[in-house]
This record gives structure tokens, C-alpha cells and sequence, in this order.
């Protein structure tokens, strides 16, 4: 059975591709979008990858624990941040946590549809409502995909870090999807691995539907990880703030 991409894809040339996504970018955002948090409540971190978000909430405290499907990234949060005893391997679709252990959630950097099924997707919102405590607070960033599919950088080309990275975006299957192939070389050695990343594109419009229809209301909603307002088409992001109904 063929792998699905995200199976596959965040190995140990993710840090490498997504190297820009780092400890200041999340202190910052944190810094900004803390004020949402339950105080002295759990928080999941959900896709918590090598976990640059949650060892920033454990350093200020927060009973926090994160849960990812990568084995890679899991490992690196143990032995770059000592996150031992606060992760857990799982499937977002099937968070390995009890119904109402949480009292906020956050899922940030575009970690959500990876899955080519709508309904599998949707799942993953069901369980966030399931572990959060009623009243709970969902923080959930997401790329605008509306400026994507408008302003699309379809061919970039970089080296980072021994490597040159050429990367080919399109949009596809009628403005569902997009579609990233990276080509990875080693400078040094020459060898190359192409990644694929495949990602259900979902409107403002179509996000707060998705809440709406797992019992959690949108309550806030901002465009960028310094709170600016959300503008359709124009903002670079999509960060809500949703509560469990």
C-alpha cells in the first residue's frame, strides 16, 4: 500500500525545507494569542512537530502536552527541547486523549488538511471538541487560501543549510488543492529526494462552516500572528479563535 504524503514527508528534511519556521516566530506568536488561552488549564498541542510551541508554554508554565503522527519530529522535540513524558504519537484524526481533558487547543502552522477526504478532515475538528472542556478555546492557524489560489508563487528556488531547494506549487482539482513538490539536493553530495505536499485548501467561509457544524463558534478572527485584522484576499493567514458551544 502506497503511503500517504504526510506519512513520509516530515522526516529529517523538513527542518531543512521549513527552516524560517522557527523558535522566535512562535514565541511571538504565543506571545500575541496567549491572552485566548484557558489560564491554569491543559493545553493540547495538536501537530505539535518538533514542538518549538509547546516548550514555549511549558517554560511559562502551562500544563501542556503535544501529539503528532511523526516519529522524526517527535524525536527531535525530546532531544532538542527535552519534551520527554509531555509528547504522544497519534492521529489527529484519533487524538489519544480523554473527552473533556483540555481546556484550550492550538493548531498552528497550517497543520490541518492533510487529508484528501473532506470527512476526515472534519473529523479532526470533531475531536477537538471532544477533548475540550465545554467553554474551551480552539486557536487554529491556517494559511488564506484565497490569497493562494490568487497570488500563487508557483517556482522558487533557494539553498539553505547545504541544500538547494527548488519548489514547484500548483493549484489543482478545480482550486481544491495545493500541491507542492520540492526537488531536495545535497550540495556536497549530490543526492536528491523530492517531497510532496498536498494540502485541502479552505476558504475563511469554509472553515467557520466546519466549526459551526461540530458545535464550536468562532469568536475572534485575525489575519497574521501579530493579531492584524482578517482581510479576504489579502491576508496571509487565517487565525481563528473558536469556542466549544
Amino acid at each position: 500500500m502506497t503511503a500517504e504524503w504526510y506519512e513520509t514527508a516530515f522526516d529529517k528534511l523538513y527542518p531543512i525545507l521549513y527552516a524560517h519556521r522557527n523558535e522566535a516566530e512562535a514565541t511571538a506568536a504565543l506571545e500575541t494569542y496567549e491572552v485566548f488561552l484557558q489560564e491554569g488549564q491543559p493545553v493540547l498541542d495538536l501537530a505539535s512537530g518538533s514542538g518549538r510551541y509547546l516548550n514555549i508554554l511549558v517554560a511559562k508554565g502551562y500544563p501542556a502536552v503535544g501529539v503528532d503522527l511523526s516519529h522524526f519530529l517527535l524525536r527531535t522535540s525530546l532531544e532538542v527541547f527535552d519534551l520527554g513524558g509531555r509528547v504522544a504519537q497519534g492521529d489527529m484524526r484519533r487524538i489519544p486523549f480523554v473527552t473533556g481533558a483540555f481546556g484550550s487547543v492550538i493548531n498552528m502552522f497550517t497543520s490541518f488538511g492533510y487529508f484528501s477526504v473532506d470527512t476526515d478532515n472534519l473529523l479532526v475538528f470533531e475531536e477537538v471538541h471532544r477533548i475540550l472542556k465545554e467553554g474551551g478555546v480552539f486557536l487554529f492557524d491556517f494559511i488564506n487560501a484565497e490569497k493562494i489560489s490568487r497570488d500563487l508563487l508557483d517556482h522558487t528556488h533557494r539553498e539553505a543549510n547545504g541544500y538547494n531547494i527548488d519548489e514547484r506549487r500548483t493549484i489543482e482539482n478545480r482550486g481544491k488543492y495545493l500541491v507542492k513538490r520540492a526537488v531536495v539536493t545535497n550540495v556536497e553530495t549530490g543526492d536528491r529526494k523530492e517531497i510532496v505536499e498536498r494540502l485541502r485548501l479552505y476558504t475563511r467561509r469554509d472553515l467557520f462552516t466546519m466549526l459551526d457544524s461540530v458545535r464550536m463558534e468562532v469568536s475572534e478572527i485575525f489575519g497574521d500572528y501579530a493579531a492584524n485584522p482578517f482581510v479576504d484576499g489579502v491576508s496571509d493567514r487565517v487565525v481563528l479563535v473558536a469556542r466549544k458551544k
